[in-house]
């Protein structure tokens, strides 16, 4: 396995989708992050899903989607993760690839698919046409714990996330609590929409909240048409897998060569019209081409099943960090600070957690630390070590002391983090500037801040 870099690692801990975009082995570490969360083996407890592997399988995703259904909304958009600029990430990106390459494939650097968007006019769809064409959006793609926060933030009674968090939640939902072999799930990616093929039934395809069998593909119906969009105007950027992975752009793939051509003739199956449809139109999928790539099959199999347990999985993906990547950035996707190092977190608390700089930007520093005072005492991350961003304590108005100190942090800077008997303060010039009450107890008790 190819070393991981700082900022590969530290792109896990904001997981926007232009950071998915550009280290693809993110996207299933998002699915691991979610497969180990107490929130998700918690829904197998529910009377709803009582009984539920002993339903078939297309029943068992149908149980899933109505209960994702009733408790989260789709969400995208420019106010709840903020702005940056491309320039900007174009020279964060410039080591692992060039600015040309990303503005040819990503809908938030230039590229905008087929005639479809060109007439849509993909920037004042989002709402970005009131901004310089150098202004995107930090899209960032949520945990589970993050979908859960939601209902916290006005405007909201449920739980939301964007398409890539639904699909990584439907992934790990289905193998969690519906039994279903990550062998049979494959994450695909497009420039503007991110979805899920599932190996079951005729094939099914999670698309956001909803599911769509064969059946709907080609009914004709407004959902079915909205459901076809990506996959009739876009290319696949990325097909991900538990064997890996392969990207439009890159000329190596990890996934297994024989799971990707079998998964290629399945989804184009999948794709044709059955006789006497309301829909005749064929559809092929762009997907990133094989011949063009050298398959790496050398990383360690993830080798997890629907019959272990949460601790039994934990221990798997720990024992084979050092050979499976994906496995590697899950704990940063999970912000699990007993199992990382702090600097990736702090890196990106501190370069991407704009909403939160904004919304304390210019006050006295006094105002600040009340502001930050007066928000909830409770972490949305269970757990001891688990640590949310700045600006997800500020979206959802919660945070642990540590937590707190990451945003005072982000608005006034300082030297370091300093965690010690049961608090966390803000240091700088050897003084405290802050401190608050903390449950959190990482591994690093000291996190500097400065040259991060």
């Amino acid at each position: 396995m190819k070393p991981i870099s700082d900022e590969e690692k530290s792109s896990a801990a904001t997981l926007s989708d232009m950071e998915i975009f550009v280290f693809p082995a993110l996207m299933y570490s998002l699915v691991l992050a979610n497969a180990l969360s107490p929130r998700l083996w918690a829904w197998r407890e529910l009377d709803w899903f009582v009984g539920i592997r002993e339903m078939r399988p297309k029943k068992r995703l149908q149980r899933l989607r109505q209960h994702i259904m009733d408790h989260y909304t789709f969400n995208l958009d420019l106010d709840t993760w903020g702005l940056t600029e491309q320039r900007r990430e174009l020279k964060r990106f410039a080591p692992f690839l060039s600015p040309d390459e990303i503005a040819k494939s990503n809908a938030l650097f230039g590229y905008q698919g087929d005639v479809y968007y060109y007439d849509i006019d993909i920037r004042r769809h989002f709402g970005l046409d009131k901004y310089g064409s150098e202004t995107i959006p930090y899209w960032k793609t949520e945990t589970v714990e993050a979908m859960d926060a939601f209902c916290r933030k006005e405007g909201h009674a449920v739980g939301a996330g964007e398409c890539v968090s639904l699909a990584a939640l439907y992934a790990a939902a289905a193998f969690v609590v519906c039994g279903i072999p990550l062998s049979d799930i494959y994450m695909m990616a497009t420039p503007l929409h991110s979805q899920n093929f599932v190996d079951a039934d005729t094939g099914i395809l999670t698309n956001n909240r909803r599911l769509v069998t064969k059946a709907m593909w080609c009914n004709g119906t407004v959902i079915s048409q909205q459901a076809r969009r990506a996959l009739e105007h876009e290319r696949v950027t990325i097909v991900a897998h538990e064997t890996g992975y392969i990207h439009l752009l890159y000329p190596e793939a990890t996934i297994s060569p024989d799971v990707y051509a079998g998964f290629s003739r399945k989804l184009r199956e999948y794709l044709a019209p059955v006789p006497g449809a309301a829909d005749m139109r064929i559809v092929e999928p762009r997907l990133p081409d094989a011949g063009r790539v050298a398959f790496d099959r050398s990383e360690t199999p993830l080798g997890i099943t629907p019959e272990m347990g949460r601790a039994e999985i934990a221990d798997r993906l720990c024992a084979i960090r050092s050979g499976n990547r994906s496995a590697a950035l899950a704990p940063y996707a999970a912000r699990d600070l007993a199992a990382t190092e702090s600097a990736p977190f702090v890196k990106a608390a501190l370069e991407r957690s704009p909403v939160s700089k904004n919304a304390l930007a210019g006050l006295p520093a006094a105002d600040v630390l009340d502001r930050i005072s007066a928000l909830g005492a409770e972490s949305i991350y269970d757990g001891p070590a688990r640590v949310a961003q700045p600006d997800e304590v500020w979206n959802f108005g919660t945070g642990d002391g540590l937590e707190k100190c990451l945003v005072a942090a982000n608005a006034l800077g300082g030297d370091s983090i300093e965690v010690s008997g049961g608090r966390a303060a803000l240091v700088r010039g050897g003084r405290e500037v802050c401190s608050f009450p903390s449950a959190k107890s990482p591994r690093d008790r000291s996190w500097p801040l400065r040259g991060v």
